[in-house]
């Protein structure tokens, strides 16, 4: 089974309007409510691809009910620690039909203790054996308020002492202090790893080197860097892959990445080898692409890309 672990989810409320309009009225032409935060929406693409998975993280308030409870519907098993203050945040994206511009407006989230916090290790360290053990976790997206930046350090070194392999998907100081316990795999994009070695990336041959001082020198095994439709490398020990996603009319690049690692860690999971999971993860971002707002990819958009895939070894 893979795990993840979302500190910070969220609703995703999606508007779209024909004209954002300042100091006037906007009409709304139609509205969705998704699940959302990065782990989240790991558990949701491996879910759609008929893979097991189970979704870990905080929630609070009727928000963090209505959450668990979409994952319920969906056929995710979910169990979150709720906290007791404060409701699981919903952030609004705007869409403007007339020229497909969005505006994003993000919520905090509600506060954890550190108390909290400790809960949640003594829930997801539990599940190292058994029938149902956990062979990846995924700890994606923000920290909420309350927690440390040192956070996911603290949890990926507690669940790999167990035996599972942890990935780490995040940001800024999250990242900088979680890839100090030597995570399996980070899947940075091209800006989170700028951040990462603090120094702007603008070839190709820049960013594989980035991923490849990252690797050796944070002892990473897997460093994988997604760029959009640009090209995209899979770094490990012994292997170099590229492949450039296949060209798709896309609407909305939000989740993309979020899809790609979950099919990625699926196909890995079931086996495949990692130059056909890395295709997997690539057929899976384009077709979340393809789709408005923060909805995640159709499996049939994904079968039919997967054919178009081609990967490299660099």
């Amino acid at each position: 089974m893979i795990a993840t672990v979302t500190l910070n989810p969220a609703l995703d409320l999606n508007i779209e309007v024909d004209e954002l309009k300042i100091d006037d009225v906007c009409r709304m032409k139609s509205s969705f409510l998704h699940p959302g935060g990065k782990g989240i929406n790991v558990s949701r693409v491996i879910n759609i691809l008929g893979g097991a998975t189970v979704a870990y993280g905080f929630i609070a308030g009727r928000e963090g009910g209505q959450l668990s409870l979409f994952l319920a519907e969906e056929g995710i098993l979910n169990s979150f620690i709720a906290l007791n203050t404060g409701s699981t945040r919903v952030n609004v994206i705007i869409t403007e039909r007339a020229t497909g511009r969005q505006t994003r407006i993000s919520a905090v989230g509600p506060r954890a203790e550190v108390e909290d916090l400790e809960k949640l290790k003594d829930r997801i360290t539990r599940l190292g054996g058994g029938v149902c053990s956990v062979s990846f976790m995924v700890f994606a997206g923000s920290i909420p308020p309350g927690l440390p930046p040192t956070t996911y350090r603290y949890l990926i070194e507690e669940v790999q002492e167990i035996g599972i392999k942890a990935v780490l998907d995040t940001d800024g100081a999250p990242l900088k202090y979680g890839v100090k316990a030597k995570p399996f795999m980070i899947k940075p994009n091209t800006y989170e790893l700028q951040r990462l070695v603090e120094r702007e990336l603008k070839s190709d041959e820049e960013v594989l080197e980035a991923a490849k001082e990252v690797r050796d020198g944070l002892g990473i095994e897997i460093v994988a860097v997604t760029r959009g439709s640009k090209r995209c490398f899979l770094v490990g020990r012994e292997f170099i892959y590229t492949a450039l996603p296949p060209k798709v009319e896309a609407i909305s690049a939000v989740g993309s990445g979020d899809a790609f690692l979950g099919a990625f860690l699926l196909a890995l999971y079931w086996g495949k080898g990692y130059e056909e999971a890395f295709k997997w993860g690539i057929a899976a971002g384009a077709a979340t692409a393809m789709v408005p707002g923060t909805g995640l990819m159709k499996k049939e958009d994904f079968e039919k890309l997967l054919k178009r895939v081609e990967v490299e070894k660099w």
